[in-house]
């Protein structure tokens, strides 16, 4: 059993040896997106500073600099930097992006593609490898794998400790990759149980929608879909009121396939465990009536469960002491495939 299982580690090890290492890398970059944003391309991202303007005042001069395009979603930014805008051209509903400063209400950066930015397509190569439905496929498998490859190493090194600071330095290379391979494994299990876990549930969620059959072009945008003499800032209020404390962490608005105002976000006194963006209040995009509250606090088991995904994904639940650690962890399936494929050549030649 024992000789078989090590068999299937090594094969399974080999087989997504490449797209690990690729999704590995890029996720370990990504854990600091926002960071690389800023470092990255700072006009764009960076906030001129000063307190923001309001809701109304800012969704106006947006719709001013854009004209020609609607406004599909609106995401603020970290402390300090710009709010992400999602729209459309009209006559077509391909989704672009771009940034406004909240403190200026003038538009940072001309309309670009969802991942026109390096981090963006450095994301869409994360779980697509910017392929598709076929990509996020191949993806998913990829996280059932690192799954897999966790549980078996840990049953093969079940009594870890008792050379798990183990590294033959001076025997050989084959050893030192072998003791190597292992300490990072027994380090980086749990990690990799929750990073596989939650990429494979997301990926193979989005492939089953991928493969569904839509057209698009029923969705074409053109009009405006919500009331321009909405008081964006009172319906801000309004969900404060509805959940107490209520965090506005993205507001989508209407088009042909959504209609409706949407408030995502979070209570503010939401634990660490709590995704950024799991409760939902629903707003009419004619009248601005409150339609529909949906707080994760009160849902049921499974939902809550989902809705811890992202900060257990990327890290966040901790502040940056558990993103550092994901950082470096999440890098190390990296070190691991190659190390995993040099010591199988070795055993391949002999």
């Amino acid at each position: 059993m024992r000789r078989t299982l090590w068999k299937w580690h090594g094969w399974l090890g080999l087989t997504a040896a490449l797209p690990l290492f690729i999704i590995a890398l890029s996720g370990s970059l990504l854990v600091f997106k926002n960071e690389l944003d800023g470092l990255l391309m700072p006009a764009v991202i960076t906030s001129k500073g000063g307190p923001a303007l309001d809701m109304n005042t800012l969704m106006h001069d947006a719709e001013r600099q854009l004209n020609g395009y609607e406004l599909l979603g609106w995401q603020p930014g970290e402390p300090g930097q710009n709010t992400l805008l999602y729209l459309s051209k009209m006559g077509s509903y391909v989704w672009q992006k771009t940034y406004i400063d909240p403190s200026t209400g003038l538009v940072t950066a001309p309309v670009k593609p969802v991942d026109h930015y390096l981090t963006d397509w450095l994301l869409s190569f994360h779980y697509t490898f910017v392929s598709g439905a076929v990509g996020i496929a191949v993806a998913g498998v990829t996280a059932l794998l690192l799954l897999a490859l966790s549980i078996s190493g840990f049953i093969l090194h079940r009594r870890f400790w008792k050379t798990f600071f183990t590294l033959r330095w001076g025997k050989s290379l084959r050893l030192f990759l072998s003791d190597g391979h292992k300490m990072l494994g027994i380090i980086g299990a749990p990690v990799f149980l929750i990073l596989g876990f939650t990429g494979a549930w997301w990926n193979l969620d989005e492939f089953s929608h991928e493969i569904e059959a839509h057209d698009d072009s029923a969705y074409i945008i053109t009009q405006r879909y919500y009331n321009d003499k909405l008081d964006f800032d009172a319906i801000l209020a309004r969900a404060k009121t509805a959940i107490p404390g209520f965090v506005t962490t993205y507001i989508r608005l209407p088009d042909k396939s959504y209609p409706g105002i949407h408030l995502f976000g979070h209570p503010a006194d939401a634990g660490p465990l709590r995704g950024g963006a799991g409760s939902i209040i629903s707003f009419d995009d004619q009248t601005g009536a409150l339609t529909g509250v949906m707080n994760a606090a009160s849902l049921g088991a499974l939902y809550q469960f989902k809705d811890s995904f992202k900060p257990l994904h990327f890290g966040t639940f901790g502040g940056l002491t558990t993103r550092v650690l994901w950082c470096l962890i999440g890098f190390f399936p990296c070190l691991m495939a190659l190390s995993g494929f040099w010591m199988w050549r070795k055993r391949v030649k002999r």
